[in-house]
């Protein structure tokens, strides 16, 4: 290799990312888990979920959104009781999100939706095949963050954070 992703591989991630970003995907994984919510909600959930309490900014950020559209689909996942927002501890002009009882359990049902549709892609996949894919995607993950970590001290040095809340 010529330090150069070689163009099997290159296809095959842009394949895996665009597959896996388009909205049918999201409807499969919402289906295996049984939960009726609309796909673009269950993102701004799953995102509350891991990062929680959260900032709309920062939420917004995350998944290179608009702030209007963050905060509209806040105001539905609270609408439905999924999400509940208070005062930010460290600046009480910061309202965040977190999930509530409710939120949680949608978002657990999310992840055995998850769980359920790899189980089925790998249904006919040796247990050697598993390990292996398993581990190269846990490298390749770890390269990947690694890359972007070494960014964030270019980003602070510019001004640049990515979590204002303005």
């Amino acid at each position: 290799m010529n330090g150069m992703a070689t163009e099997d591989y290159y296809d095959v991630w842009l394949d895996m990312v665009g597959r896996s970003s388009r909205p049918r995907f999201r409807e499969l994984l919402l289906s295996r888990a049984g939960v009726e919510i609309d796909p673009g909600l269950a993102q701004y959930l799953v995102t509350i979920g891991m990062r929680g309490p959260i900032g709309v900014l920062e939420l917004a950020g995350i998944l290179d959104e608009n702030h209007p559209k963050a905060s509209r689909s806040l105001t539905r996942l609270e609408q439905l009781g999924l999400v509940s927002r208070a005062e930010a501890d460290r600046d009480r002009r910061i309202k965040t999100a977190a999930l509530t009882p409710a939120g949680r359990r949608v978002v657990e049902q999310i992840n055995s939706g998850r769980r359920r549709v790899l189980d089925e892609a790998l249904a006919d996949w040796s247990e050697a095949d598993r390990a292996a894919l398993t581990r190269l995607t846990r490298r390749f993950s770890d390269a990947m963050f690694a890359l972007i970590e070494a960014m964030e001290p270019t980003r602070r040095a510019t001004g640049q954070s990515g979590a204002d809340e303005g």
